[in-house]
């Protein structure tokens, strides 16, 4: 019965979208419409602050946007039936996994051929690893907003661990600390939680002594890091793409992968592994330290939300998130929102292993994974009017006093083009930003790989196999990396 009544919604829905689009046309519209460009938004949590923000446009340009904002699963198939009526949309919604069918179909235009020089040159200014491509040299969308990801603390936290009136240091150090200096620490910080050994530890050449008595904030912690052990995709999706990122620099080479650069590819999954096998050894639960065992795939522990809760409640030195966590924590302890930073991962990659040109073990390890989940296309089968039409609001929302207003205020998002003077609430995009304009960030490459990959192979092995097991040697880790390449080849052949 359930099922009849979602696909009757279902019906009715398209049924209503397609009433709003008027019937069918051909590839260019004819028709004149009531607008002078139109936006279809897949994203609903900036639905109202887009219409506000074109009511405005409208104000200041004398130029009206009619915006139709649905960010649910029936998002692609309501804008398939937009564009096959006579009110196509001028710019719509659009990401990697969507990117061949709009580019197969001739709707999406290549930016390369901007008609205004002002896009144009916006379009070129997408650092390449963010750009929307099939192959290299195209350039399809505007971003949406950046995300990323990395290991997040608090740094009211490291000032007590460390005695530190400033942690500026400490943070400058870490970022630039080797993959031995970090294991050394993680190391020194649980033998302090769990059996008050103040030891010291070196980072970046520089050394920290752990303060002699623990305070009220560190005598929390239950271990070092908070991991979701019960959600694949944390480490699936997000931590493979630390050893994807070694051979491929972008979304679309990892697309292209071939057999040879998967072979590449084998030692720094094993590597990846060896490094989730010391994570996983200093785990932090909600109520002591957490081992590997059924407990932590359990999701009533490790889900989503358990994972964030023991971080929040300062159980945790860190947990591996992205910017976008910040809301979650903050629900659970604002207390510690304000002073909330992300550092890089560390992973133990030689510079041999490392086939991207121009990326070093260091720089690396200097890094975070920073993408565009959502880009703004112009379909190029609407009139050359609402074409020029779209570009302008392009330029101009990403260019403009009030279009960046809007973006990092009303939309809370990170901007592609953010300058080093662009400030956010959030202080974890706001490290976003500083990692690009440093020049220090890695790729989306995990999705790039076959379809669910990263969940269905690297991950759920992890899960099933290894995340309930107690040891680990090193023919597990080359027994996952085997798997996960193995199952590469074999959905890629699907």
């Amino acid at each position: 019965m359930g099922k009849k009544i979602k696909l009757l919604v279902m019906s009715l829905l398209v049924a209503t979208v397609a009433g709003s689009f008027a019937g069918c046309s051909g590839s260019k519209q004819s028709a004149k419409h009531d607008y002078d460009f139109y936006i279809f938004n897949a994203k609903s949590e900036n639905a109202d602050a887009l219409e506000r923000l074109c009511k405005e446009y409208e104000k200041e340009k004398g130029v009206k946007a009619k915006v139709f904002s649905l960010g649910t699963t029936e998002a692609a198939d309501t804008l398939r039936t937009a564009m096959n009526s006579d009110e196509k949309p001028s710019i719509f919604s659009v990401n990697s996994g969507s990117l061949a069918e709009w580019r197969d179909s001739g709707y999406i235009k290549d930016l390369n051929e901007a008609t205004l020089p002002e896009l144009k040159k916006l379009a070129d200014s997408v650092p390449e690893s963010m750009r929307l491509k099939v192959k290299d040299g195209e350039n399809y969308g505007i971003p949406y907003n950046i995300e990323g990801y990395g290991l997040i603390t608090n740094k009211k936290m490291l000032a007590d661990l460390f005695g530190l009136a400033d942690t500026q240091q400490f943070i400058v150090d870490f970022k630039k600390a080797t993959y031995e200096e970090f294991e050394n620490m993680v190391i020194a910080v649980d033998a302090y939680i769990k059996e008050n050994k103040a030891g010291s530890v070196v980072l970046s050449g520089h050394t920290y002594q752990l303060a002699k008595d623990k305070t009220k904030l560190t005598s929390q912690l239950n271990g070092v890091f908070s991991v979701a052990g019960a959600e694949k995709w944390t480490y699936g999706d997000h931590f493979s793409n630390y050893p994807l990122n070694t051979v491929f620099n972008s979304l679309s080479a990892t697309q292209n992968a071939t057999d040879e650069q998967l072979e590449q590819l084998r030692v720094p999954l094993e590597k990846s592994i060896q490094a989730l096998d010391f994570e996983t050894n200093y785990l932090a639960g909600p109520k002591g330290s957490l081992k590997r065992s059924a407990d932590f795939i359990n999701s009533t522990t490790t889900g989503y939300d358990q994972a964030v809760q023991t971080f929040a409640d300062n159980k945790a030195l860190f947990i591996k998130q992205g910017n976008w966590v910040y809301s979650n924590i903050k629900k659970v302890n604002k207390d510690i929102t304000d002073s909330l930073t992300m550092l890089p991962m560390k992973l133990p990659f030689t510079d041999a292993d490392i086939k991207v040109k121009g990326l070093t073990a260091e720089k690396f390890n200097q890094s975070i994974p920073e993408f565009v989940p959502s880009y703004y296309a112009i379909n190029q089968k609407v009139s050359e009017e609402e074409q020029k039409a779209a570009q302008e609001f392009l330029v101009w929302l990403n260019t403009s006093e009030t279009g960046n207003r809007y973006i990092t205020e009303e939309f809370a998002f990170v901007p592609f083009n953010a300058t080093e003077n662009t400030k956010l609430a959030n202080p974890l995009s706001n490290d976003l930003i500083s990692y690009k304009q440093e020049g220090n960030i890695l790729s989306n490459a995990f999705n790039g790989a076959p379809t669910s990959w990263g969940q269905e192979a690297y991950g759920k092995i992890l899960m099933e196999e290894y995340f309930i097991k107690t040891d680990w040697t090193k023919a597990d880790y080359k027994k996952v990396a085997d798997f996960s390449i193995q199952k590469w080849k074999e959905m890629k052949s699907q």
